[in-house]
């Protein structure tokens, strides 16, 4: 059995050792090639271990005698090199931070170890082929006999030549500017090798000249069909990138030395290679400069995005808008036709989800992240929340292009088929179009961002970081969901930059910038109605996706018309569980009036904070006239609440504004009320939206507008006013048989008495005589 050699034993970083660390298994395995290149014996790629994303998380590499020959069939040619079971390997595994490890490394060979390639002209009989590719691809090196150095043309700056360390925001960029390079240098550029993750995100590329490589030799009576214009001669000019852990391009190596004439960029047009991309075309045409080539833009690309509609799309629209509209006579759709009778977006609701919307436009949700899913029909959806913290559905779109124009229709048709109202807040994702639309057609409204649908682009843009790390996730959804302070929002985002390395990418730069349109600890006086964590749990992106991508639009259709009447089922089921459930005996009088006006999901909620409530102090701060302050802290939390109790009228209002926010009283409020001894939350305190009773109806409650306004709009007004509760009789008679015959026996009597008191009002007045 050999053992390692001992010379440069004074130098032995070439040597590998257990915990020393890679930026990936690809740069350990390229590390353990060099080291057994030194001792004389070839690598083999052994084991691997993935996760179920398809993240490499070990690697083994071992001799290339690795375990034995297996039995040959008569006849086959037995392998020179014969397998000795050797032993030696090298095993890496993944950190927490994304780089690799060594946790096992075995020197010891069972075999005799051959000399270096460059040692001898000897090859034994059982040299790896590893070892033989790199001692002809030396060789090769060597006999050039002439290497061509680009030199700088006039008005060449320094800073258009490639260097290591450079670096770009994706892998096109660096082509680009090799490119432009290569323009200016007087040679052609390929796109040489690539490597990708499992996941598909390219992390590693090589661009070459157009002469690497060697011309395959071909038989002269072959006519080959399409020759190439120009012989390779194994030019080793290269450039390579490599991704960072901030997502950007760095190059890492740099070879400007070719082994051929460069060519006059003036003159290239004589020669039978071509430049690339066409930049030249004849004799007489003049080369575009790089920034003509970038801003040029095909004639065929229109001035706005277009999604193409599939073949059929229409028709099975408009057959289906018309079977809904024939089942329920609230149904309404609209259709946005272009100047050449092309249908770009289509929105439609029911007539339950206008109800729905007259009880819960507090908050809503402009989910738009089907069409960022590469599916292939740009679906989007208006969600809200209702009184179970689920998610209703308010409306939909299929929306063909995302101009600002294409948005203002939609908002407008929304606004039109819900009687004129408008949501009081609007959740969207990050996009100009749909920002400077919402506030053209909404003004009212307030516009923030998503952070469900940011988390979601987040993931799809730094895959890189998420598969690399087992913690970034969790940080970053820390910082996107749960901080509501703004002190430590700051603080904790810096450090998440600084530990992942993230402080040039400009994904999270941008966000940053604009945290006070999304972040929590942000412009907490809006309510949100926690749709965050609904749209987490209720989100139907997996449930829709298959179908999306379908040939028959209808089939599309008649599956969402599915997951509705699931959602509709699981709101009856929560219903009659608030109604006929059992309830719980409380202790504390403020948990049975809880549990006797909130529903079981927001119940939940607020007995959670009551728990909470029990661990934390109250200091007195003082008083001015009838206004209190009290300081409320916990042991384990080092922040401090202020809360201020104005006893003429009742109000009460703390610092962390839980109740603004969410619409339910924070910990620090009910422990006040404790100690200043009001065991019950004034009335005030509990928003009806979260009570069992959020969706009873006052026929009493008629605006004033709507009687006594001028009488060009007041018949609109009643009109669009009598639909609203007409629509929330019919929505509850339906549900039983019963219920519908009993309003259906009061229809004849209702129809008459309106007769009665029309001809009332158009009986002519007696003439006079």
């Amino acid at each position: 059995m050999s053992e390692p050699a001992t010379e440069n034993a004074a130098d032995d970083s070439w040597v590998p050792r257990n915990d020393m660390v890679f930026e990936s298994d690809e740069k350990a395995y390229q590390f353990y090639c060099l080291y057994a290149k030194e001792m004389g014996f070839g690598v083999r790629k052994h084991f691997v271990k993935r996760r179920s994303s398809g993240l490499v998380y070990s690697r083994v590499f071992c001799c290339y005698k690795e375990g034995f020959c297996r039995s040959l069939k008569e006849g086959k040619k037995p392998r020179p090199d014969s397998r000795t079971g050797c032993k030696a390997h090298i095993t890496v595994r993944i950190m927490d931070d994304g780089r690799f490890r060594v946790t096992e490394f075995d020197p010891n060979h069972n075999h005799e170890l051959i000399a270096k390639a460059n040692e001898t002209e000897t090859e034994p009989i059982d040299k790896p082929a590893s070892v033989k590719k790199a001692a002809k691809k030396n060789v090769n090196y060597r006999s050039i006999s002439r290497s061509y150095i680009p030199s700088k043309p006039t008005n060449f700056t320094d800073d258009r030549v490639p260097r290591v360390d450079m670096e770009f925001e994706n892998d096109e960029e660096a082509y680009n500017f090799y490119f432009n390079y290569a323009i200016n240098i007087g040679f052609s550029v390929r796109k040489h090798l690539i490597k990708r993750r499992a996941s598909g995100l390219i992390y590693s590329r090589t661009y070459c000249c157009h002469k690497e490589g060697h011309t395959r030799k071909r038989d002269e009576q072959v006519q080959e069909r399409n020759p190439k214009p120009y012989d390779r001669s194994g030019c080793l000019a290269s450039m390579t990138i490599k991704i960072t852990k901030s997502g950007r391009y760095r190059v890492i190596v740099f070879e400007p030395k070719h082994n051929h004439a460069l060519v006059v960029p003036t003159k290239a047009h004589l020669f039978k290679w071509q430049w690339r991309r066409g930049l030249i075309k004849s004799p007489n045409d003049q080369r575009l400069s790089s920034e003509q080539a970038e801003t040029q833009v095909p004639t065929s690309i229109t001035s706005h995005n277009k999604n193409a509609m599939m073949v059929g799309d229409v028709g099975a629209i408009l057959q289906y808008m018309q079977e809904k509209q024939a089942e329920d006579p609230f149904f309404y759709y609209a259709l946005r036709l272009e100047q050449d009778d092309q249908l770009m977006s289509v929105f439609w609701t029911d007539g339950k989800s206008k109800v729905d919307f007259d009880y819960f436009d507090d908050v809503i949700c402009f989910d738009t992240s089907y069409k960022t899913s590469d599916y292939r029909r740009p679906f989007a959806l208006f969600i809200g929340v209702n009184h179970h913290k689920q998610a209703i559905i308010f409306g939909q779109a299929l929306t063909y292009d995302e101009t600002v124009e294409s948005f203002k229709w939609l908002f407008e048709a929304f606004k039109s088929s819900m009687c004129g109202k408008q949501p009081k807040l609007i959740l969207t994702e990050k996009s100009e179009a749909i920002s400077n639309a919402i506030a053209e057609v909404w003004p009212g409204t307030i516009h923030r961002f998503c952070v469900w649908q940011l988390y979601n682009n987040a993931v799809k843009h730094l895959n890189f970081v998420f598969e690399g790390s087992t913690t970034f996730a969790k940080d970053f959804s820390r910082c996107i969901y749960e901080i509501e302070e703004e002190e430590q929002f700051v603080s904790e985002w810096k450090s998440l930059l600084e530990k992942y390395d993230l402080n040039s990418n400009t994904l999270l730069a941008n966000l940053y910038e604009d945290r006070e349109k999304w972040s929590l600890a942000y412009e907490r006086h809006a309510f949100y109605g926690d749709v965050k964590s609904v749209l987490v749990k209720d989100n139907m992106n997996d449930a829709l996706k298959k179908y999306l991508d379908s040939e028959n639009l209808l089939e599309f259709f008649k599956h969402y018309e599915n997951i509705v009447k699931e959602q509709l089922y699981a709101e009856l089921q929560a219903d009659f569980n608030a109604r006929q459930g059992l309830v719980k005996t409380h202790a504390s009088r403020m948990l049975r009036q809880a549990s006797n006006v909130y529903t079981p999901a927001v119940l939940k909620v607020f007995q959670a904070e009551f728990d909470m409530s029990i661990d934390y102090m109250v200091y007195n701060c003082g008083q001015i006239g009838t206004v209190f302050e009290y300081k409320v802290t916990a042991e384990d939390h080092p922040n401090e609440f202020i809360v201020t109790f104005d006893s003429s009228n009742g109000s009460i209002f703390c610092s962390c504004k839980k109740f603004e926010v969410a619409g339910i009283q924070c910990r620090h409020v009910l422990k006040v009320l404790d100690i200043i001894n009001i065991k019950e939350l004034p009335p005030k305190y509990i928003l009806k939206r979260w009570t069992k009773d959020a969706k009873a109806t006052n026929q009493g409650e008629v605006t004033d507008s709507a009687v006594n306004s001028d009488s060009k709009s007041s018949k609109s007004k009643r009109y669009r006013t009598l639909c609203s509760l007409l629509n929330k009789v019919a929505e509850k008679a339906s549900g039983t048989v019963e219920s519908y015959n009993f309003v259906e026996n009061l229809s004849d009597q209702l129809m008459d008495q309106v007769c009665k008191l029309l001809l009332q009002s158009a009986r002519p007045e007696k003439p006079y005589r």
